[in-house]
């Protein structure tokens, strides 16, 4: 674990960086820079008795996040855009948040003389089939071309859905069983986990970054229709159709990014520059082990 550290978390206010500030700031100084004034004084009162840092800025500011990484040791980029249909709509607000901030969290680190940064990336982002997953990729080549050019180490770390994360279509469904829920494609299914287990991931990806890697946790799936269940008590839902740029199965791991892939106990990492000559399957939901029903409920019900 680390600690005695000092730490910038980028979109520090959100369910991922919430989390990440509760487990790090027990043994770091840590400073939460995100542009949203409001949840920054919701998290003050939530954390009266930890002496956090709280920063307002824009990622894209690269002045302001410099002079805020100042001392820093490791920052965690965690700020984007990304919900999946404004992204599509908005293509262009996509770029200057995922992409242009992602630049400007690079430049300012290193500029900083940060020891490592990580970005938090998303399953979308393999074989990316929509705006959101495309900006999330450019943003993992930039991490780890930005290691050609600087002492920092820059990784990456990708993962699924955090099915308790403010906003996410599971806690709205929870809040409301009773209303009409439709759903987009009978076998649409998707990988999860927590909010927890998401900010663990980050914390151990940076621990065991060398540089330039992206590392993916291996993950359970579930079907959409079998989560619906569970909350609702139906079998059968209306389908309506996939939304632009979605998939019916995710992938963490394509095709494309095998060869270049190595298994590291829970993880598979993507060494970009290394041949695995062995390389592992593509991971998607169409070949991940599923939850058990026990482990499903679990999840959905007992999830924060």
């Amino acid at each position: 674990m680390i600690k005695n550290s000092k730490i910038l978390i980028t979109g520090g206010t959100g369910s991922l960086g919430f989390e990440l500030t509760r487990i790090l700031s027990e043994h770091n100084k840590i400073i939460v820079y995100s542009r949203n004034e409001e949840r920054q004084y919701e998290m003050k009162q939530q954390f009266k008795n930890v002496p956090l840092i709280f920063r307002i800025g824009d990622v894209r500011d690269t002045d302001t996040l410099e002079y805020s990484l100042r001392g820093c040791d490791y920052v965690i980029h965690a700020a984007a855009m990304k919900d999946v249909i404004m992204c599509e709509e908005q293509p262009t607000q996509t770029v200057y948040n995922n992409i242009d901030g992602s630049r400007s969290v690079i430049t300012a680190a290193y500029k900083a003389k940060v020891k490592k940064a990580v970005a938090v990336s998303t399953d979308k982002a393999a074989a990316p089939s929509n705006v959101y997953g495309a900006s999330k990729y450019i943003m993992e080549k930039m991490f780890a071309e930005a290691n050609h050019f600087s002492e920092t180490l820059f990784c990456s770390v990708r993962f699924g859905n955090m099915i308790d994360s403010r906003g996410s279509l599971v806690s709205i469904w929870k809040q409301n069983p009773n209303r009409e829920i439709k759903i987009t494609h009978p076998e649409i299914s998707r990988f999860f986990f927590t909010v927890n287990d998401g900010a663990n991931t980050v914390i151990q990806a940076l621990e065991m970054a060398k540089g330039g890697e992206i590392f993916i946790k291996k993950m359970k799936m579930a079907k959409i229709k079998d989560v619906l269940t569970l909350i609702t008590g139906k079998k059968e839902f209306e389908v309506m159709g996939l939304f632009p740029g979605e998939k019916v199965h995710e992938d963490l791991l394509s095709q494309n990014e095998v060869h270049h892939t190595f298994e590291q106990d829970d993880y598979y990492v993507i060494r970009p520059m290394e041949h695995n000559p062995n390389p592992p399957k593509i991971f998607s939901t169409e070949n991940a082990v599923p939850f058990s029903p026990e482990e499903l409920k679990e999840l959905v019900f007992n999830a924060r």
